[in-house]
């Protein structure tokens, strides 16, 4: 029987985010891909989302106004860029910084910073640019997008400081089969891997999903749909919670074998038919 056609969809989501004095310096989620439908069951069935324009109102009052540098007709390129990132970097200021996560980083990680200056009476910032070279800046679908105000020097938002990022996504996901049924009924597993190959998990005509998590504390385990798995093959489940799921998008019935690279490898997860 030939395989279900797959079909692509798209929908627009906005960015709309305020960070003022109230903000301190919790970690403020910008954007993460949403979900299918609010019935969904595992987040591989999340959008994952392009963000095509990204952009900062910064209005900062708490800080004296920044002084523009006065630059001659003959003053040269290299004087010139200096004054301007002396002018970011140097005057007083405050900081955004831009974060990401996502299922196996371990949490938050700052991939871009920002200067917060006080231009009166405000002033707008391209942030895409800081982002991506390229039109839009991709969010994978395990992956979430987020700021934070850092204190360099000269606290944190004060008084009426504001800052409002807004912006748009563009978000697509390929569908499922149609003729998909909904799960009944689950098994919860729990069964350690040994240092050599072996089938771990049975084939299953029924199964419907099927999701493994890795809780060594150190060794990483492989994974094969063939008979035998290898060491630096297949799908590595690294440790401390590598996870991996079939669904209704890579489906899957027959067996699948296992192998640790270290003593006391322990998977646990459900099957569900």
């Amino acid at each position: 029987m030939p395989g279900a056609i797959t079909q692509a969809y798209s929908r627009s989501k906005q960015i709309l985010k305020t960070l003022t004095e109230q903000s301190g310096s919790s970690i403020v989620q910008l954007y993460q891909p949403g979900l299918v439908t609010p019935w969904d069951r595992t987040s591989s069935l999340r959008y994952y989302g392009f963000i095509t324009d990204l952009r900062c109102n910064i209005d900062i009052s708490s800080l004296p106004e920044s002084e523009l540098p006065d630059l001659s007709a003959a003053t040269s390129r290299t004087d010139r860029i200096t004054a301007v990132r002396d002018l970011e970097w140097r005057s007083p200021r405050k900081q955004l910084d831009f974060l990401m996560r996502d299922t196996y980083s371990g949490g938050w990680q700052k991939i871009a910073s920002l200067s917060l200056l006080n231009r009166e009476p405000y002033y707008m910032i391209n942030l895409l640019a800081y982002l991506s070279d390229n039109v839009a800046f991709m969010v994978a679908n395990d992956a979430a997008l987020g700021v934070q105000v850092v204190n360099v020097g000269k606290g944190l938002l004060e008084g009426a400081d504001k800052v409002t990022v807004f912006g748009a996504v563009k978000e697509e996901v390929t569908t499922i089969p149609q003729e998909a049924s909904e799960i009944v009924t689950s098994q919860d597993l729990s069964f350690p891997v040994a240092e050599q190959s072996a089938i771990v998990i049975p084939a299953n005509p029924a199964r419907k999903q099927l999701s493994l998590v890795n809780r060594s504390a150190s060794a990483t385990v492989y994974l094969s749909y063939a008979s035998l798995a290898q060491i630096g093959y297949g799908i590595a489940l690294y440790p401390n919670g590598g996870a991996y799921e079939i669904n209704q998008s890579n489906l899957y019935k027959g067996a699948i074998s296992a192998i640790a690279t270290g003593p006391n490898a322990l998977l646990s997860g459900m099957e569900a038919v």
